[in-house]
């Protein structure tokens, strides 16, 4: 009798909807306390990313276990890659800062504050997945910007709506508060649907690019035999002239 009763409590539509949110605000307040040491963001986007996928794309119930490995296996590579972009965006900043507001009585020409804004390029080409690629792929850091930077090329300009999912998120967060311990996983898991059929798209077109060559490879030794027996035919042929 008891257990029936706690199957139907379990099976539920409230019961569901409730562990759905719970799963929900434990990934995001995990999130949020590996973000506090700011130089750890980059390693806890990733993690916030692994573990996302693992639990809705793989169906893998294993939040907090998955949260902890994500961020100490890439805890080094994402706090290097963060302090690049950290350092590159203040760069940026000051540079346009400049060229608006000038340097005391220092001022540049107008023509420079169209320039000054192209510095944004790079991170807006490149930012969308380069903490997806990070947490779902072995890689080293050039390597990593370098196909992050590919993959924004190859998905424009569908990886626009990775940053309005992005900056939708932090508006929402910063106009209401509470709003963040559910708004970084709910963010993470819609740009998946974005990232993850890029990386599918990727990996079908190497996959084709490496068969080609194999198969090359495999036509050029046939190639070089019929070239040795015409050669050996050729050389009977001036024996038997002799």
């Amino acid at each position: 009798m008891a257990k029936k009763s706690l199957d139907r409590i379990t099976n539920s539509w409230m019961y569901r909807a409730s562990k759905v949110i719970g799963d929900v605000v434990i990934i995001s307040v995990l999130f949020l306390l590996f973000c506090l040491p700011v130089v750890t963001i980059g390693a806890s986007v990733t993690a916030l990313y692994y573990t996302v996928y693992r639990k809705y794309h793989k169906r893998i119930d294993n939040i907090s276990k998955d949260f902890v490995r994500a961020f100490k296996s890439n805890l080094k590579n994402g706090i290097i890659v963060h302090l690049i972009y950290l350092i590159y965006s203040a760069l940026a900043g000051f540079n346009i800062y400049f060229a608006f507001f000038g340097w005391g009585n220092v001022r540049l020409p107008d023509w420079y504050m169209i320039v000054s804004l192209l510095p944004l390029l790079p991170l807006i080409f490149s930012l969308p997945f380069v903490y997806a690629l990070m947490a779902r792929f072995n890689n080293s850091i050039l390597g990593t910007l370098k196909n992050s930077l590919t993959l924004c090329m190859m998905n424009f300009p569908k990886f626009i709506l990775i940053w309005f999912i992005i900056i939708l998120a932090l508006a929402i967060s910063i106009g209401f508060p509470p709003a963040a311990l559910v708004t970084p996983a709910i963010a993470t898991y819609l740009c998946q649907y974005i990232t993850e059929k890029a990386f599918s798209r990727a990996m079908d077109v190497e996959n084709a690019r490496e068969n080609t060559e194999d198969k090359n490879e495999e036509a050029d030794p046939e190639e070089e035999t019929s070239v040795e027996d015409t050669d050996d035919e050729e050389s009977d042929g001036e024996s038997a002239d002799d």
